[in-house]
């Protein structure tokens, strides 16, 4: 059934979007925690590095680590024998001109002292006295600190593989959210029939309800109507047996509508027959069935196709959206008014718009987003004076649905417009 089909789909939809979000912000706290902390532990190196005049200290003299602990703690990742050794760095002592008085290069390969010297240059010139620089793949960062005789020391600090570090674990925490909402997506979709399987059954026994209950209610109508119709053949007609016949009639119509939604539900899109066929006919057999009551109520219908108008779509369904349309549009068309039919291309290729609108010059405060909903009527429609239940453009909208037409409603200039886009091949 389709609405079953739709509500799956809309509940994996739904699941789907919550385990994205839920995995997408973790691994994006994480991932964002990572790099702070990453970067917290560069300029953390390249304080201690500034605050020891631009070296940094063999931990290893006479066992002494007092300095290593006061600045970082005990409990500092770097604080081991091989740490010097490891942290690749260069610093440049300039003076208050600007020139420089000193460098020192021995911590690192990548960099001669000409090379050191232009990019601290670099350093030098940017906007923040603390930030990160990229030389080829490289990444580095600096600090610049202005010393006690006005010069400046800049200090660079190879963070390539802190860098590396982060990125490899954004990648890898991607692929794994990625294997995650995909094994989630696998394993709800499998399983979502189990979670549904109570509606299907409250919808599937609502369904023969209402069929059941259609065709029985069809028996007592007939012999009310005949009856209603046997007292006018005998006493003549009166506001009682027209009373009894209006309502029957109403009833009778609620009844092939609910038949007709509840078929629409169990069709499936492999069942319908969809084959070619000439719209413009189409439309001239709906205006026959429809102008005699347009014209009874003193409205006008008019009809504007071009005579090569040809779609593919189920016509037995395509005949009762129109009608079901029409008989709306007549229905609440102003007095007076003007009912029309009209066919143009369609902005999409191989598409023709078919457009059902009428006068309707108390829509413009109307709530269109509820037309489609099953027994709405607002509330200045909802009188004796327009008979209906509030069903049949619910009814159009699901075979619309079905037959994957586009079915939309817009309001301008006093006129209300129900636009299909229907399929040339």
């Amino acid at each position: 059934m389709n609405i079953i089909r739709r509500l799956r789909r809309q509940f994996i939809l739904l699941a789907t979007l919550a385990i994205v979000i839920i995995v997408v912000g973790a691994l994006g706290l994480i991932n964002l925690m990572g790099y702070y902390g990453m970067r917290a532990h560069c300029l953390d190196t390249m304080t201690y590095i500034t605050q020891n005049g631009g070296s940094l200290p063999s931990r290893i003299r006479g066992g002494d680590n007092s300095f290593w602990n006061s600045q970082f703690g005990t409990t500092w990742p770097e604080d081991t024998p091989e740490s010097p050794y490891l942290i690749r760095y260069f610093s440049i002592r300039l003076d208050s001109e600007n020139r420089i008085t000193g460098a020192n290069v021995k911590n690192i390969v990548a960099f001669s002292e000409e090379q050191a010297v232009e990019f601290a240059r670099t350093a030098l010139n940017a906007s923040s006295d603390v930030g990160f620089l990229q030389k080829n793949k490289a990444r580095y960062g600096y600090m610049r600190t202005a010393t006690a005789d006005g010069g400046t020391l800049i200090v660079i600090l190879d963070c390539t593989r802190e860098f590396s570090d982060v990125h490899a674990f954004m990648s890898y925490s991607m692929w794994f959210g990625l294997i995650c909402i995909l094994l989630y997506v696998l394993i709800f979709a499998i399983l979502s029939n189990r979670a549904i399987a109570p509606f299907v059954r409250n919808l599937e026994n609502q369904k023969r309800f209402i069929t059941n209950a259609s065709h029985e209610l069809k028996t007592p109508l007939a012999i009310i109507s005949v009856n209603a119709e046997a007292m006018e053949m005998m006493n003549g007609k009166n506001q009682w047996t027209e009373g009894i016949l209006k309502q029957v009639r109403r009833m009778s119509g609620l009844i092939s509508h609910l038949i007709l939604l509840s078929k629409a539900g169990e069709t499936t899109k492999a069942q319908l027959n969809k084959v070619p066929f000439d719209l413009a006919k189409l439309l001239a057999q709906s205006r026959e069935d429809f102008e005699l009551l347009a014209e009874g109520q003193h409205k006008k219908l008019t009809i504007t196709c071009p005579p090569d108008a040809i779609v593919k779509t189920d016509e037995k369904f395509l005949t009762e959206i129109i009608h079901i349309l029409l008989d709306n549009a007549v229905k609440y068309c102003d007095d007076d008014g003007t009912i029309s039919i009209h066919v143009e291309k369609g902005k999409k290729k191989d598409s023709l718009l078919v457009s059902v609108s009428n006068d309707y010059k108390d829509g413009a405060h109307v709530d269109y987003s509820r037309f489609f909903e099953r027994f709405y009527r607002n509330d200045e429609s909802h009188n004796s004076k327009k008979a209906g239940y509030g069903i049949g453009l619910s009814i159009a909208k699901e075979l619309s649905g079905l037959l994957s037409i586009p079915l939309s409603v817009t309001y301008r200039d006093g006129r209300i417009s129900f636009n299909l886009l229907l399929k040339t091949k």
